[in-house]
């Protein structure tokens, strides 16, 4: 008896090591992702830098920048913009936007790029709302600030005035963290203008305009309008109409 006893004893702790070994190995398998490029490549990310006013001539490596800051933020999990920059042989400047191009395309979660710190931060609870609250009219229909007023839902019980200001406010932060893509705000008349809406367009409508206090040249829209980057005097573009 004492022998059977024995023998289930050890049979049943053969059993939990295999379960464990098994476990165990599940835990250590990293599926490596690799990036789709079917739908990127350096004609498209110009565009995209160009609705952003930077120009990147054509490089011969850029396929392969293009993946290893994938795969380091993808399957490395790296938080280091700075090390992200070097490891893919990229200016700051050129490895942020290009990680932007990358969340524009939905190859790359929402995340914070905190260029002060110089961090990739996952996005908080609370930021993760915000987005979901406005991502359906800001990818889906294109919107500007007047029309979500009768979209979302009043929870604060503002006055119209109040809640544009609210939305103003809420876009502005969202877009100050990185966490809005293919999107540029015009603080001065809280006007969105949508890269998916531009990049139909042949060229960009901009022209470079002396600002009308201090002298500065700033690129603006011809039909639109920027705070001067020396004097923060409103600049016009020359078909703006007020």
């Amino acid at each position: 008896m004492a022998i059977i006893i024995a023998f289930g004893l050890f049979a049943l702790a053969v059993v939990i090591m295999l379960l464990v070994f098994k476990h165990n190995t599940k835990k250590e398998v990293k599926v490596e992702q690799s990036l789709d490029t079917s739908n990127v490549n350096e004609e498209s990310f110009q565009k995209y830098a160009k609705f952003f006013g930077e120009i990147y001539p054509h490089e011969d490596k850029f396929d392969e920048k293009l993946n290893k800051i994938y795969e380091l933020i993808k399957n490395q999990h790296m938080d280091d913009l700075n090390k992200i920059a070097e490891l893919s042989f990229c200016s700051m400047p050129e490895c942020v936007l290009k990680i932007k191009y990358l969340e524009n395309k939905g190859l790359i979660d929402n995340i914070f790029i905190d260029t002060v710190n110089f961090k990739i931060l996952p996005c908080t609870k609370e930021d993760e709302e915000l987005i979901e609250l406005y991502k359906p009219y800001l990818y889906g229909t294109h919107v500007q600030i007047a029309d979500f007023v009768g979209l979302i839902d009043n929870t604060g019980y503002l006055n119209t005035e109040e809640r544009k200001q609210k939305i103003l406010s809420d876009l502005l932060y969202l877009d100050k963290k990185g966490l809005l893509h293919g999107i540029k705000i015009d603080e001065v008349d809280g006007k969105i203008i949508y890269y998916a809406l531009e990049k139909k367009k042949k060229t960009f409508d901009k022209e470079t305009v002396h600002c009308p206090n201090c002298g500065a040249l700033n690129d603006v829209e011809l039909t639109g309008k920027v705070r001067c980057s020396y004097c923060e005097s409103i600049v016009m573009g020359s078909k703006c109409n007020d």
